[in-house]
């Protein structure tokens, strides 16, 4: 497998593992977050090593995740 399969890989099982998390904090609210926290790290690690992999701009990430934040400051009420 080469490094940018393996990246990829990763990825995905990274994001799953915070689909999870999240779905086990919804059904047992009681629950605390510290195994959502080590995901999310988890998650935000690969994101930088993909970033790195494909040779993504940072900056392109950035203006999408201020794209992402005003439909959601639009369409949900997260901000209200």
């Amino acid at each position: 497998m080469d490094s940018k399969t393996e990246v990829l890989v990763i990825l995905m099982e990274e994001c799953a593992e915070v689909i999870q998390e999240a779905s086990k904090l919804i059904r047992f609210p009681e629950n605390n977050t510290s195994q959502l926290i080590k995901e999310l790290g988890d998650l935000q690690c690969m994101i930088g090593l993909a970033t790195n992999h494909f040779d993504i701009d940072p900056v392109e990430i950035a203006v999408q995740i201020g794209k992402k934040r005003r439909k959601l400051e639009e369409y949900s009420s997260l901000f209200s």
